[in-house]
């Protein structure tokens, strides 16, 4: 229940106190990054289009990334990794798939290629999240990058 107080003109109103509390709470959330954030969906398809993800929200523990004769791109530099290891199969054909990664996060890549260009530059760390990548892609260009 909320603390009132009585007020000539409008009854009651919560106490300034509460108010200042309730701030500082916020601000004490808001500086270290604790608030939640949405969920990323656990499959994200393009096909002859283009798509892209980017933001605060939460990496699921497997994502399925698929694009088709189109561009996916998937930013992840302002993602929360709940889990420490998270499972990625991405799959492309005649596409464009790129996902930016924070620093500190390490990929180990099982991927599979045939006429396609695949890249994953990273910046790892020991305690980072681990993205274990699996897939194919045929005629395309797969990027997992440190930004």
């Amino acid at each position: 229940m909320l603390p009132m107080t009585s007020h000539p003109a409008f009854g009651t109103e919560p106490s300034a106190s509460y108010a200042r509390d309730m701030l500082s709470r916020d601000a004490d959330v808001a500086d270290y990054g604790l608030a939640s954030a949405p969920p990323l969906p656990p499959s994200i398809t393009c096909l002859f289009g283009s798509v892209k993800h980017g933001g605060r929200f939460t990496v699921p523990v497997q994502l399925q990334l698929k694009a088709a004769f189109g561009e996916l791109k998937l930013d992840l530099r302002e993602a929360l990794f709940p889990d420490k290891h998270i499972y990625i199969v991405a799959e492309s054909l005649c596409a464009a798939l790129e996902v930016l990664l924070p620093e500190g996060v390490t990929v180990v890549d099982h991927g599979t290629s045939l006429f396609a260009s695949h890249k994953v530059s990273q910046a790892g760390e020991e305690h980072g999240p681990v993205i274990y990548l699996d897939g194919w892609s045929v005629c395309s260009d797969v990027k997992f990058i440190s930004a």
